[in-house]
């Protein structure tokens, strides 16, 4: 539905005006008060922030609002909106919902972010296999060196789960959706930001540059993964990878956290926010400029709302489909223009050990046309020229991207 400027700010739309008031008095008194205590070098910036965010914000909450009372109420359902404006009904009903349900003051706004224009993965063989169950803490040796290579290289990797106030069940996994939410993190820190939300984390893992609403289960997630990344301990030995650059080196070690950062927690008028600020690069980020393994791709590649919504599970397709492109498009590659469905599948972890035979195909279907739907996407931005999937035998095996 349209959100209508007129809903918000002419009379005769009965939005209480003791709302867009308490509204205002809860952002411009208790939040520039708790935010100036906790991030003082913002403080100054506020006022201007919370005047140019203020409509944005009253205009979402009252589009809610409009889709709820219509949804929830039969009498309305059917009637055009247009036709609703001037029903005294709609209005007072309207108007009763919005005093039980006010607009929360839009603290998720009021931090300063730069918007990236890149979106950046580290692409080392740590990077790469870190969502295998390598949160074990056991020690292992990844060989980092190409199968041509003279001499072996090894980089030694301990990561461990240190969160003591959580009762762990099982070995902590870092998944493939975890990757994700890391890159978006990482590309946000390469933008120039220090103080990030689990919104902005979002929009940068989906190409997304404005205050698009997102539903509160999507950036619980996001938090879950930020949480999950700042209590898994790092330990990097990479003595062999920084003695090829430099053969002075006796010992090189990365130790730290997988994000090194500090949750900041605001509660104020009944809501509560939460954000990160990042006190160092992300460690994966780092250690992958030591050898320049990097993807950098625009962030336009990964809004893909045009043939696909981004489910967790596009999400991870999407990462996945990036890295095997970037790869082909190395000039030292000489990987096939094959991508498998099957690399797929073990990326999602859809193997027949957790389906039953239908239900692995019906999986297995969606997933493939999740894969088409984010290579049309990328075909119609020109990121490749075109793609055809493949047969071995008489069954689809994968697709042929043509770059």
């Amino acid at each position: 539905m349209k959100i209508l400027d007129e809903v918000i700010y002419m009379e005769n739309q009965n939005i209480p005006q003791d709302i867009l008031s308490e509204a205002r008095y809860n952002i411009t008194e208790n939040y520039i008060y708790e935010y100036k205590d906790l991030l003082p070098e913002l403080a100054d910036d506020l006022q201007k922030t919370i005047e140019e965010t203020m409509a944005a914000t009253l205009k979402m909450a009252v589009d809610e609002a409009i889709a709820t009372v219509r949804r929830e109420t039969p009498a309305f359902k059917d009637i055009p909106f247009e036709q609703l404006k001037d029903n005294k009904d709609f209005q007072q009903v309207l108007k009763e919902y919005m005093l039980k349900n006010p607009p929360a003051p839009p603290t998720a706004e009021l931090l300063k972010s730069i918007i990236p224009k890149k979106h950046i993965k580290p692409n080392t063989k740590l990077a790469n296999t870190i969502a295998k169950n390598l949160v074990n803490d056991t020690e292992l040796e990844l060989i980092v060196s190409n199968r041509n290579a003279k001499k072996e290289v090894t980089t030694k990797v301990m990561l461990n789960y240190e969160n003591k106030n959580v009762q762990l069940i099982s070995q902590v996994k870092f998944t493939p959706y975890d990757r994700e939410v890391y890159d978006g993190v990482t590309s946000l820190y390469e933008a120039g930001n220090n103080v990030i939300l689990p919104s902005m984390v979002y929009r940068a893992m989906n190409g997304l540059t404005e205050t698009e609403y997102i539903k509160p289960e999507a950036l619980l997630k996001i938090k879950e993964s930020i949480d999950k990344s700042r209590f898994i301990k790092t330990v990097i030995d990479y003595t062999d990878e920084a003695k090829l650059y430099n053969q002075k080196i006796d010992k090189t070690i990365y130790e730290g956290y997988l994000l090194a950062c500090n949750k900041i927690i605001v509660e104020s008028g009944g809501t509560r926010q939460e954000a990160y600020r990042l006190l160092d690069k992300p460690i994966l980020y780092e250690y992958s400029q030591l050898s320049g393994q990097i993807i950098s791709v625009p962030i336009n590649l990964l809004n893909t709302k045009d043939t696909v919504y981004s489910t967790d599970e596009v999400i991870v397709i999407r990462g996945y489909l990036l890295r095997q492109i970037e790869w082909m498009k190395n000039e030292k590659s000489h990987r096939s223009t094959n991508i498998t469905y099957q690399g797929v599948y073990e990326e999602l972890e859809v193997t027949k050990d957790f389906y039953n035979d239908t239900p692995y195909k019906k999986k297995t279907a969606k997933v493939r046309g999740h894969v088409k739907s984010i290579l049309e996407s990328w075909q119609a931005q020109n990121y490749i020229n075109n793609f055809e999937e493949y047969k071995e035998g008489k069954q689809i095996a994968g697709v042929k991207i043509h770059l």
